[in-house]
């Protein structure tokens, strides 16, 4: 049974999907100079969706408009398999849970990545009856 302590330090919901969508954000713009225009987070038990918009950097951008090719391709891969560990990373730490799998992709035509991460468990989330309880 959760003590009065235990619920009040445990995030609603949406506390754990905003602080993941900005420190998701925060390390697009230390990383790449660069931050998605909007990452948005859902958490769904074991869980965790995230989608992000506008996460081209200006180079990659001038790459591809100058010439198409399968390096920026290839480079982009290699920038998606960087920071899929470091968003691996950013969740266990905000979720206090293990991710067992993360997969991540860009789509260079649009802009948009996405990751499907899975977690060992749900994290731990303060309820509306769990609110309830502590008044």
């Amino acid at each position: 049974m959760n003590t009065n302590s235990e619920v009040i330090s445990c995030p609603t919901v949406g506390q754990l999907e905003r602080t993941i969508s900005q420190r998701i954000r925060t390390l697009y713009r230390d990383w790449f100079g660069h931050q998605p225009s909007k990452v948005e987070c859902h958490v769904l038990k074991n869980k965790i969706v995230i989608s992000l918009e506008d996460v081209i950097t200006p180079i990659e951008k001038l790459l591809v408009e100058a010439q198409p090719s399968t390096l920026v391709t290839q480079v982009r891969s290699f920038i998606d398999e960087t920071i899929k560990n470091r968003i691996k990373e950013v969740v266990e730490e905000i979720s206090q849970v293990s991710v067992t799998n993360c997969l991540y992709n860009t789509e260079m035509d649009t802009g948009y990545a996405g990751a499907i991460i899975i977690l060992a468990d749900s994290p731990q989330i303060r309820t509306k009856s769990s609110q309830k309880r502590r008044r």
